[in-house]
């Protein structure tokens, strides 16, 4: 393949990308347990990669500009949308326990959302605060370990 072709497939991929992140974000905006900052942020980064002029439009948008210029420049987390994602998961996780009968399911869920809220909750919230980066890493040990421990114990009894 061309290198020209090459690099058009893979912009073209990255847009494709940014515009179905957005369309989450969209329905995300609507439906109240799906978040909308995390496809933004996504859509943010594709379009980074393959259209100046849509990334730009997303950093100036009067509703989402600052928080992902924040995001892009600093990694910041508003305190709201943190708190938001985790009881989103935590709704998803109660909803998923009680329509599915797929007990491993929960428990991968579980372990993914735990290591989500930890990424998340490392972050700082507001210029000036400093990301946690040593609780982040021990809290991704102890995770490492549940998760170790859960799976070994799951793998026994079924």
């Amino acid at each position: 393949m061309p290198h020209n072709l090459k690099r058009t497939a893979v912009k073209y991929s990255y847009l494709l990308g940014g515009f179905f992140s957005l369309g989450l974000a969209f329905i995300g905006a609507i439906l109240p347990v799906m978040p909308t900052t995390v496809f933004l942020i996504i859509a943010l980064w594709c379009f980074s990669q393959s259209s100046d002029k849509l990334e730009n439009w997303l950093l100036t948008h009067p509703k989402f500009g600052k928080t992902l210029s924040n995001w892009q420049t600093r990694r910041i987390v508003p305190k709201k949308a943190k708190y938001f994602a985790a009881i989103s998961m935590g709704v998803s996780l109660v909803i998923s326990g009680m329509t599915l009968s797929f007990g491993w399911l929960q428990v991968a869920l579980l372990i993914l959302f735990a290591f989500i809220c930890n990424y998340l909750f490392a972050k700082p919230s507001e210029e000036g605060e400093h990301a946690n980066r040593s609780r982040e890493k021990q809290l991704n040990m102890i995770l490492i370990l549940m998760t170790i421990v859960v799976a070994l114990i799951w793998g026994v009894t079924h």
